[in-house]
């Protein structure tokens, strides 16, 4: 049976390449974009009464272009955090530098 890694574990993988002292400039209306969508994301699943069922979370992440919280993820994700990666990062990015060499416990390959 395989050993699937923690979310922690897939979040912090390869982190320790960066030196801690490495710094960017972001747009602060950028980077409220993302402290707001992470306010809402954890308001959301931080209650298990928000989602009593499948169907709840389903309605609440939506997809693109209905202005559900996938879409505002997409576009934190492809857009304002992408802008905010130094060229370095984004070579390292791929090259799978950050990417846990196990996969994770959702991830299904059709098996």
């Amino acid at each position: 049976m395989t050993q699937h890694p923690s979310i922690r574990e897939l979040v912090e993988f390869g982190l320790g390449t960066v030196p801690e002292d490495q710094r960017v400039e972001v747009s602060v209306r950028d980077l409220l974009f993302v402290h707001q969508l992470l306010g809402e994301l954890n308001r959301f699943f931080h209650q298990p009464l928000h989602y009593p069922e499948l169907e709840s979370v389903q309605e609440y992440l939506g997809s693109r272009g209905d202005g559900g919280a996938y879409e505002m993820l997409a576009e934190a994700y492809y857009t304002k955090v992408s802008q905010m990666l130094p060229a370095r990062v984004h070579e390292q990015l791929a090259e799978g530098v950050f990417e846990h060499p196990a996969p994770p416990s959702y991830y299904h390959d059709g098996a």
